[in-house]
């Protein structure tokens, strides 16, 4: 059997971490109090079901000096799907949505120091024929956690994101080797890492170590991502808040808090679009969101959020640090011209 509510605590267990050492999935079905096999065989059925995204590690992309921002673009309604196609050929382009507003286009985008955010907003720009796209960076991260149970239909995440910035570190080209393998999805064997190593000559032992060494650091957190549709969280909106500037703090911590509140930012301020906060609140459906997005209102003291709901996905996958494919994009547009 596959369906996740049989064993909703082993979905509950790998989104709130997968340790770190050469058999992780013994010590998970230890938790939960299941058979190692089982566990792992329930993991791959569910992946190949597209309940499970993947197990792996997410990368804290200041600790390498990268950059990376919410951006909003306005585009003809009958331009759209060429414009998400040429934004969405970026490799790290990461979650690219059409939205029920005037900024009609939303995605995210991370890029390494030399490559410049800006330096890369133009050239889409350029590409696109759009005449600009709003970069909307972060300010304050108030959360990002992710923990959808499958019986409640609800995020099941509290508490807010340190406030303490995560040290720069320098990398040599075998850190970065290492990171893309942490990146990697986690197969369903007795000893993962090892698996993951071998082909590179690297061994399990050394990959958990090096995951080890940089967890809450480089290593924000290492841990599985579901559809969440399919866990049978349907409704989902990116709620924009219009806080006076000596409440974000107040605000932010207040939303972070909340089960139903996934991710929480402050982002840049634009005239042209006046939202200080940013939290994606979860439900069983649309009109859940919308009744929870309106009592937290009144509970906080704030005007009503716009409720800038997804009509269209064009991309969503995990960022990847690191690729190759983020260098060829560079280079066939700075050394290839195009």
């Amino acid at each position: 059997m596959n369906a996740v509510t049989d064993h909703p605590e082993l979905a509950r267990a790998v989104q709130a971490g997968v340790p770190l050492i050469p058999r992780p999935f013994a010590a998970i079905a230890e938790q939960v109090g299941m058979d190692e096999a089982h566990a792992r065989a329930t993991l791959k059925r569910w992946q190949d079901d597209e309940i499970l995204r993947e197990i792996s590690a997410v990368l804290e992309g200041s600790a390498f000096g990268w950059e990376s921002a919410l951006v909003a673009g306005r585009v003809p309604a009958d331009r759209i799907e060429e414009v998400a196609a040429i934004v969405g050929a970026h490799p790290n382009v990461t979650h690219n949505y059409e939205r029920n507003h005037a900024f009609n286009l939303w995605f995210t985008l991370s890029v390494p120091p030399r490559m410049g955010l800006a330096n890369t907003l133009r050239m889409l720009e350029e590409e696109a024929g759009v005449e600009r796209f709003w970069a909307l960076p972060r300010t304050r991260t108030f959360k990002i956690a992710v923990r959808m149970d499958p019986t409640t239909k609800r995020n099941r995440s509290h508490g807010h994101a340190r406030k303490e910035p995560v040290a720069r570190i320098e990398t040599t080209e075998r850190d970065e080797l290492m990171f893309r393998l942490l990146q990697t999805p986690l197969p369903f064997v007795e000893e993962p890492f090892a698996a993951l190593g071998a082909p590179h000559g690297i061994s399990g032992e050394e990959l958990v170590a090096f995951g080890t060494k940089h967890m809450k650091g480089a290593v924000r957190r290492y841990a599985a991502t579901f559809h969440h549709r399919k866990l049978g969280v349907k409704g989902n909106v990116m709620s924009a808040w219009a806080v006076p500037a000596d409440r974000v703090e107040e605000i932010g911590l207040a939303l972070a808090d909340l089960p139903e509140v996934s991710h929480c930012y402050a982002r840049k301020l634009y005239d042209v679009f006046p939202f200080t906060l940013y939290a994606m609140i979860h439900g069983p459906d649309q009109e859940a969101c919308g009744e929870i997005a309106v009592r937290l209102a009144a509970d906080l003291g704030v005007d009503t959020p716009a409720m800038l709901q997804s009509t269209r996905e064009f991309k969503k996958c995990r960022l990847r640090y690191f690729l190759p494919s983020m260098e060829d994009w560079w280079s066939a547009r700075v050394e290839g011209g195009a």
